[in-house]
């Protein structure tokens, strides 16, 4: 195996291993809103400070793969979906400290809208790392118009309930699924070349399969 197909690998592997923590914190999350033990949140803290590492790590090696002789246009769109993923990832655990920093301050019962999203932003997050794996564009699209679904729940509970701790909250885990859609945007980069970032016609690509030509 050559060596950059060695680092390709450990890069993968490593990304994976980041996803886990990021899921089993965000599985932390749900099951702490679910059952209202709020000061079970104080674990995020500890998991954040791992994923810290765990990102300066994945950036060094992504740089350092960069610096490699000659990789293909195929292996250098998938290192830099990675630095990007990276720092999604790492964003999403910064959100779940403000989840669980606003959360610890709700008084009396947690509304059921507010755990119906953390669990849809989870079962997003769940999708997104599957396609992640699988190297799944077309998983990539159906999570992006997820988004649009999260995005109106957020909203409504903002308007519903008056407490700045929900809306905080809500807005924390909303955030969650943008970074989780920024992660399925680079994934179709790196596998058909097409850059679908800010773009209007998500929608009909999606249904009528109109990708542009994917690059080399």
């Amino acid at each position: 195996m050559l060596i950059i197909e060695k680092a390709l690998k450990q890069l993968r592997e490593n990304l994976h291993a980041m996803t886990e923590v990021v899921i089993d914190m965000l599985e932390m999350v749900v099951v702490s809103l679910d059952k209202g033990n709020l000061e079970d949140l104080e674990n995020i803290f500890k998991q954040d400070k791992y994923l810290d590492q765990l990102e300066k790590s994945l950036d060094r090696q992504s740089m350092e793969l960069l610096a490699l002789i000659n990789p293909h246009a195929s292996d250098l769109r998938f290192v830099f979906s990675v630095i990007k993923t990276n720092g999604n990832l790492e964003r999403m655990g910064d959100e779940m400290k403000n989840v669980a920093r606003e959360a610890k301050n709700l008084k009396g019962k947690i509304p059921d809208e507010l755990k119906e999203l953390a669990r849809l932003v989870f079962e997003m997050s769940k999708k997104t790392f599957l396609a992640l794996a699988q190297s799944d564009a077309k998983l990539s699209m159906n999570i992006i118009l997820e988004d649009d679904t999260i995005d109106t729940l957020e909203y409504n509970i903002v308007t519903k309930y008056p407490q700045l701790d929900i809306a905080l909250t809500a807005k924390a885990l909303e955030r969650i699924a943008d970074h989780a859609t920024n992660i399925a945007e680079s994934i179709i980069y790196s596998v058909e070349g097409v850059d679908v970032r800010h773009e209007n016609t998500i929608k009909q690509r999606a249904f009528e399969k109109e990708y542009t030509s994917p690059l080399p």
